[in-house]
Order: C-alpha cells, then structure tokens, then sequence
C-alpha cells in the first residue's frame, strides 16, 4: 500500500485536480487486484490443505485396516481357538462356523468401528472367513481401515508358520541315527542315539567334519547344489564348495559373531552364494510333532465327520486321473464308515485323508484276522518286495506304495513309511488346483530295489515297469516326522538321473538321496509356490506355531462409513 500512496503522489503533482482524481482510480484498480490475488491465494491454500489432509487420511486409513490385522493376529496368537469367533451375521462370514465372543473375549471389531490403540481419531473394524480352515489350515481376514471420512479395506490370508512355508526344511543336519552303519560312519546306530540324536550342533554336537575324525554325520550342501526355494534349518547347516540359495534361507542357529552357516573345510574352500543380502537371517524353531496323530483322528468316526479313509498294514495306492484311486490293502476290512474299499476306482475322501495304520496286536474293526492273498511269506500281491530285492518290509507295517496322476486335494498318511513307486504328478498340472501331501512317521522314500549279485550291486526293474525308476518326477508336500526323507539303497547299483520334486520337503533328519558319480540320484527340486497360500488337506502344522499374513490385498471399501 505504500507503493500505491508514492504512486498516488507522484501522480497528483504531475497536474490539477483532474489529475488527482486519475490517481484515484489508479489506487482503486491496483488494491482491487490485489485483493483478488489475495483471496485467490487464500483460496489455493485452503483447498491444498483439504487435500493434503484427505491424502493423509487415505495412507491413515490404510495403516488403520494394517493395525486391525495386527491386533487380530495378536488375540489368535494368545487362544489357538479364537478362530472361531467372528459375526455369523456378516454376508463375508458365510459358509464358518463361527460365534460372537462374549464375556471376557468380547470383540467389538466384529460388529462396528473400534479405536485403533494409541492413534487418535483412527478406527478398524474386521470380519472373518474360517470356511477353509479345517482342511486348509487358512483363515481369510477382511480389515477396513477409516480415519475421517476416508475407509480402506484390505484382505490377507492368515495361517500358521509351516512346514510347507518351505521348499526344504530339516531339524537336524545330520544323518540319522537309525541308517548309521559303523565303520563307515563313526558310531552305530545304538552309539548314534546316544551322541547325536535329537541334539542340535549349537547344542553341543560333535560332528566329524574340519579334521574331527570321531562325531556325527552331518550331510553337506555340496558343490553343484542349487536350492530353487525357500529354506528353513532348525540346526546349523554345512557347505562344502559352490551351493546356490536361489530364494530366502533362515536358520535357526545364532553365533555370537560370523555367519550362520559352517564351511566344511574337510572338503576344500566354499562360496555359497545367496539370493537376499544378509541370508541365512535368524528364525526361530519350527518344532516337529511327535507323530502324524492330529491325522489319524480324521478318519475316526467319533472325532470326524465324515471321515476320511482308513487301511490297515501295506497298502498299494495308484493315484487315478479323475478323482479316484486303485486300492489293494489284504489286511483291511469293511469295519464301518472309515472303510473306502479296496479296488481300481475308490473315490477320494470327501475329506481328502487317507491313514495307513499298523496291524494292531489285537484285530480292530478294519483289519482282518487273516490277510488275503497269503501270510508274511509272500508279498500278499502288492509286489513288494520283488524277486531278488535285498530290502527287506515287515509284513504287519502300516507302508503305503504310492505312485499316479492325482486329481483332487489329498493327504496319504503313514503309521510307518511311505515309498514312491514311480512318478506321482498332478492332473491339472502345476497351474492346477491338485495337491498331494505325503506324511509319514517313519520315512518317506524313493523305491529303488537292487540285487546283490557276486559282491556287485545294479538297479532293479520297478514293480509293473520294465526300467528301473530313473529320473523321477514327484510332485508333492513331503514330510517325514520322525526319520527322513531318501532314497532306498541310495549307495547301491548304478546312477539313477536326476530326482525331479515339485513342492516341498520337511524332515526330522537330513536324508540321502545319491552320491554323485556312483549310485542315487542328483538333486533338482523347486518350491511350489501355491503352498504360500494352500496346503493339502490337514497337514501336519509345527507345533506351537504362531499365525501370520500370507498374502496381501487391497479391496474395494467394504463400508461406506
């Protein structure tokens, strides 16, 4: 304005009073301009501050649906049971079972807006799908977020720590103690079980590895190995040359300075090299079951219904490709609703379990007193063990002999092994909706038989093939709960190829599948990736496992205020 004034003079002392009144209007513009710069300005800022603060708003209400999913994972966490909370109201919820809390456990984030802890003026609220829970072992949670006027809505998919989070998991890195064979290993297996068993290295192992002649027989990640997925080792893991991580690698052994991995310098120098900066990263224990039990009870009448398929002693299984399964059990019989039948085409549980359970001492409902096809003289008609084979079954064991094109979700589990007779894949492919799981509580195994013949061991022809089982192609989620996962007479007769696995592997104990250049298999084995977010049905869980996301998405509002 003061501009203006100066200009105002200048003005009047140019002329008379018909200049003044020229300065007059001079004035009058330039303060009107100004004004309308002024209010236009004003108007910019406030509108830029509305804006700023609904873009606030919107990242606010998505961290306000984020702290949802984190306080209901925080209550599942505390009570294992609590997923069967939820409002059987909500159309979201339908197709669970689920109630809503009350007393001590009431949750008002099922039914309205609740106050996100310690954020002022933020809300959430949640609704929750348990449909597949039981089979799947997944929760589907629904957050949305609201902080003003604006709401954003997420979904991620909840579930346990898993043993199939994992392409390979071990819980000991050594071999086990069972398949010990003294002199070429340094104990027996009587010495094993007591120096090396259920003993982790940081725990005070000796292992004969780095010049220590006397110890455990830990299995190295060799040169040449790729790993083509996520890795998991409850122990401390051993690399011997050039071994490629190819996905994220955890382990759960933390010394106070170094990596988190051991070089075994007894077979020369190593550069493994990983996929993340910083691998292998901590993680806590998954801790192994004592037995596939949790299983069991799915084919039991007064735990389930309706139950799956139970079978007592070996028991052959051809995988049909539409949904149904070639079945041969001589000690099973028709003892209820847990019996399927035996024959070509058995349809696949409702409930997607088979169990393989031990002759019992005393008959139960579903074994026979005496098998068909003859006694524990011969095969019983299964075809195991073939003429020649120097591996040896007990007749009264609970194996299954697997092998087919599965189409369908199924979980073949067994009281004692399971051995894959030739390739096991998916009827959909590796795109498809197909998922096997294999569980058993002793080892789960690649049939290879051999003869021995003038001190030389060689491959013997499959049963039902004219080959022997070469460069298998196994699709599946592998687990063995108390041995490992291997291949039989792994140092016996000639190569094999290459062992082709798609899916995962879990073992107690680390198995072994080849030595290359001599006998068994190379290793290829990739991660399915679907098992992020699917799993077989009731597959066995880590015990004590905490929940957490699994997946990730962003929906439309599920409210609107």
């Amino acid at each position: 304005m003061n501009g203006v004034r100066k200009l105002a003079n200048r003005v009047g002392r140019g002329g008379g009073t018909n200049d003044s009144g020229l300065a007059l209007v001079v004035v009058l513009a330039v303060t009107t301009m100004l004004t309308l710069l002024l209010v236009a300005a004003t108007g910019f800022a406030v509108n830029q501050m509305k804006q700023t603060r609904s873009d606030q708003d919107w990242q606010a209400a998505l961290a306000a649906a984020e702290g949802g999913v984190d306080e209901y994972v925080s209550r599942l966490n505390a009570d294992g049971g609590y997923w069967r909370y939820g409002n059987p109201g909500n159309s979201y919820s339908s197709g669970s079972s689920v109630t809503l809390p009350t007393g001590a456990t009431v949750n008002s984030a099922f039914s309205g807006w609740t106050t996100l802890p310690g954020v002022t003026n933020s809300y959430f609220r949640y609704d929750v799908d348990t449909s597949q829970y039981l089979t799947t072992g997944i929760i589907k949670l629904r957050s949305s977020g609201k902080v003003g006027v604006r709401i954003r809505t997420i979904e991620v998919q909840l579930k346990r720590r898993s043993f199939i989070d994992f392409l390979y998991f071990t819980n000991y890195e050594e071999k086990d103690p069972a398949a010990y064979s003294y002199p070429t290993d340094s104990y027996t297996p009587a010495q094993a079980a007591v120096f090396c068993a259920n003993k982790h290295h940081y725990e005070g192992r000796v292992d004969a590895v780095n010049g220590v002649s006397t110890g455990c027989s830990v299995i190295n990640f060799g040169g040449g190995d790729k790993i083509n997925g996520p890795m998991h080792t409850n122990d401390s893991f051993y690399v011997c040359g050039n071994v490629t991580f190819a996905s994220n690698v955890t382990t759960s052994y933390s010394p106070a300075s170094g990596s988190r991995y051991i070089v075994n310098t007894g077979c020369g120098t190593a550069t493994p090299s990983f996929a993340h900066t910083g691998d292998p990263s901590y993680a806590a224990q998954l801790v192994m079951p004592p037995s596939n039990t949790s299983i069991r009870q799915q084919v039991d009448p007064t735990y389930t219904s309706p139950p799956g398929c139970l079978y007592t002693g070996p028991t052959r299984i051809v995988l049909n490709s539409n949904k149904t399964m070639a079945v041969t059990s001589p000690w099973t019989k028709n003892g209820g609703a847990a019996y399927c039948g035996v024959g070509a085409s058995v349809p696949i549980p409702t409930n997607g379990v088979v169990y393989v359970q031990n002759v019992p001492a005393t008959a139960d409902a579903y074994t026979t007193g005496t098998p068909a096809n003859g006694t524990c003289a011969n095969d019983y008609g299964l075809g195991f063990p073939i003429s020649g084979d120097i591996t040896a079954y007990n007749c009264k064991n609970g194996d299954v002999f697997i092998e087919g094109t599965l189409s369908g979700q199924l979980t073949v589990a067994a009281e004692d092994n399971i051995d894959i007779t030739w390739n096991i894949t998916y009827a959909g492919g590796a795109s498809g909706t197909d998922l096997l799981g294999l569980v058993a509580n002793n080892y789960v195994e690649i049939y290879h038989p051999v003869k021995l013949v003038s001190s030389t061991y060689s491959n013997l022809n499959v049963t039902g093939q004219v080959t022997a089982f070469t460069n298998p192609t196994i699709w599946a989620a592998i687990l063995s709960v108390q041995h490992s996962f291997r291949v039989q007479n792994y140092d016996k007769g000639s190569t094999l190829g290459t062992l082709n696995i798609n899916g995962a592997i879990a073992q107690n104990y680390r198995g072994i599948v080849g030595i290359i250049g001599t006998s068994g298999y190379v290793k290829n084995y990739v991660y399915d990736s679907r098992l992020k977010y699917a799993s077989p049905p009731h597959f066995l869980d880590p015990v004590q496992s905490a929940f957490g996301p699994s997946l990730w998405t962003e929906l439309t509002p599920a409210y609107t205020s």
